[in-house]
């Protein structure tokens, strides 16, 4: 409340800079999304009032979202992102959701541990494409972070029944980004996939552990994503033998400095295939990630 306050005597004092949103947002506090959304809502009255000053925008929206993310409050992030579809389709283009809003809202879903976050990660990835590729517009294109956070949603599935289907989840949205003309997997993606691995695919059965692993780790040395945190997660993956066996006995330190350099040749590079606004997906490769279809992937390692 005394935030509020303060923040209110501010402006109408003139000060249009005060950002005490952006400041609870980032803080960590165990109740920042619910006093980000606090002061998203005074902001709102403000305006309502008449202060054009503090009018929220898909910045503000952006915001509150991204703390309800940090939360794992996926319920409180898609009731925002419906208030901005709202607003927006009533015509204030000032309240457009764009990729950012939806790609927090993903990763909302990824670090709520509910039943179904994967599921529903993936249909709003399937909604973007479907949007971009009905309008052309780049604020709504998703890009490798919003491919990214649909994977991250599986690797983290809590629910036992889901896991099945948040592995099939996973290997379809790695197909789809790894067809996009203007995009790419980076050494996250590789990472969370090896992840998914990790934690979806039985201890056990290390055969099919294996051959999964396998490709997604030839493919990143392929595209020269490989660092310290692939390697990492691709020795929890496998075995020790098999995981020297798939660095060449080269990275038995845990560091890829030891690596060919066309595995790490990308590393530390700004990633130009994240889907810049201005780019677009060509013909029929932008279609959806889901379909009803075995990946490619899948088909080669083989899901016991």
């Amino acid at each position: 409340e005394e935030i509020l306050e303060w923040m209110d005597r501010l402006h109408k004092s003139g000060n249009q800079d005060v950002r005490p949103l952006d400041a609870w947002a980032r803080s960590g506090d165990r109740l920042a999304a619910h006093r980000a959304e606090q002061i998203l809502d005074h902001m709102d009255e403000l305006y309502r009032a008449g202060n054009e000053g503090v009018k929220p925008d898909t910045y503000t929206f952006n915001t509150v979202i991204n703390a309800h993310a940090k939360a794992g409050s996926a319920a409180r992030a898609e009731h925002v992102l419906q208030v901005m579809k709202q607003r927006y389709l009533d015509g204030d283009t000032d309240f457009k959701p764009n990729t950012r809003t939806h790609t927090s809202v993903v990763d909302a879903w990824a670090k709520s541990g509910e039943k179904g976050a994967a599921k529903r990660a993936e249909q709003i990835l399937n909604n973007m494409i479907s949007t971009y590729e009905a309008n052309r517009d780049p604020d709504i294109k998703p890009n490798v972070h919003t491919a990214n956070a649909v994977c991250n949603a599986c690797a983290f599935t809590k629910m036992e029944e889901d896991r099945p289907e948040a592995l099939q989840i996973a290997f379809r949205v790695f197909d789809w980004l790894s067809t996009q003309p203007d995009m790419e997997p980076d050494s996250y993606t590789f990472t969370i996939l090896l992840s998914v691995c990790s934690n979806l695919l039985p201890r056990e059965d290390r055969a099919t552990r294996f051959s999964h692993a396998k490709v997604f780790f030839e493919k990143c040395c392929k595209s020269g994503y490989v660092n310290d945190y692939v390697l990492r997660k691709l020795r929890q993956t496998v075995s020790e033998q098999e995981y020297l066996s798939l660095v060449e006995y080269r990275g038995a330190s845990g560091s890829a400095s030891n690596l060919p350099a066309s595995w790490t040749r990308k590393v530390g590079k700004k990633n130009n295939s994240s889907g810049s606004s201005g780019s677009t997906v060509g013909g029929r490769s932008g279609g959806r990630s889901k379909g009803g279809r075995w990946s490619s992937h899948n088909r080669r390692g083989g899901n016991k």
